[in-house]
């Protein structure tokens, strides 16, 4: 039995140590990046924000609730690079009585591992300005997610406002219904983002129309699970304002949040894909090490016995024939 135990420990254990460097080297990197048909949707809200009613009857800022549905979705057909990933995302604004207040669309390219933007010129990034009116956007730093084991240092983050990155400051660790998250913050001081003709009574002004100065600042604060780099909250201050001659009207300004049962479900699944990548990464690679080694030691040691007898005994010389 023994001569039959040893190669079969030996060959197992081989076997798993082989598997070991498989899972850690080949399977956690396969998986460690963003899937090529991911589609999601994502749901915030901002509670007594300030916007600007634009009806001509009306023309003055308002104060009402916000819900916001960011649907995101992989084009998989995109002529990208490999490792490039290229997602399609829509955003609509709705007031609280149901009326829309801002849309937007944007396709943008970028690594499925790191998260990072990538420069692709076949993979059409761009932003759209109006109704069927795309401009090309070339984007710098994070853009939809942070890297997989994502460190503790800061990271440029895009911000399409501005356009570019600017840096999200890391900020220390938080638990967020148990899980572990990294916070950054990012904050993008006021600046002059565009100049737009608006009518003059905005702003008590007897002219027709003015040039009027729309200003922009943000306080965004990520808080993103390390190992996935997956944000599982965020929340963003923002201040946007039109200004002329002294004056200044809120354009949107309060405070963008994900909903509670967004949270909840985005830590479910951060739990969930933490685990199994953390474990592929270390604990399942290790424990294969670990047995396979055990057992080729033990192969060893039965096939070291069998060569030197039974247990107890000494090895004897042959008696010669004849003596």
């Amino acid at each position: 039995m023994r001569s039959k135990l040893a190669p079969v420990s030996v060959g197992l254990g081989v076997f798993l140590i082989v598997a070991a460097a498989l899972v850690r080297f080949y399977a956690y990197p396969a998986l460690a990046t963003v899937p090529p048909d991911y589609e999601g949707i994502t749901e915030l809200e901002a509670h007594d924000a300030q916007v600007f009613d634009s009806d001509p009857e009306v023309l003055a800022p308002e104060t009402t609730d916000l819900s916001v549905t960011s649907r995101t979705v992989a084009d998989s057909g995109a002529d990208a690079p490999d490792g490039v990933v290229v997602w399609v995302n829509s955003t609509t604004v709705t007031r609280a009585d149901g009326s829309i207040f801002q849309q937007s669309r944007e396709r943008a390219p970028f690594d499925g591992t790191s998260g990072a933007a990538v420069d692709c010129d076949s993979c059409e990034s761009w932003t759209e300005v109006a109704a069927g009116e795309r401009e090309p956007v070339t984007r710098t730093g994070q853009i939809y997610k942070f890297p997989f084991d994502t460190e503790k240092q800061d990271h440029p983050v895009w911000d399409g406002t501005v356009g570019k990155a600017v840096e999200a400051t890391y900020e220390g660790e938080e638990e967020i219904d148990g899980l572990t998250v990294y916070r950054f913050v990012q904050r993008i001081e006021p600046t002059l983002v565009e100049t737009r003709e608006v009518p003059g009574s905005v702003f008590g002004s007897a002219e027709p129309s003015v040039q009027a100065q729309m200003w922009y600042g943000m306080t965004r604060t990520f808080y993103v699970e390390p190992v996935t780099g997956s944000p599982v909250d965020r929340v963003e201050e923002r201040v946007q304002e039109l200004r002329y001659d002294g004056v200044s009207v809120p354009a949107f300004t309060g405070t963008v949040r994900y909903t509670d049962a967004q949270v909840e479900e985005l830590v479910d699944d951060a739990t969930t894909n933490a685990r199994l990548l953390g474990g592929m990464r270390v604990l399942f690679p290790a424990l294969l090490v670990l047995l396979g080694g055990v057992l080729v030691a033990a192969g060893l040691i039965l096939g070291r016995r069998r060569h030197d007898g039974p247990a107890g005994t000494e090895p004897r010389d042959h008696e010669l024939a004849g003596v």
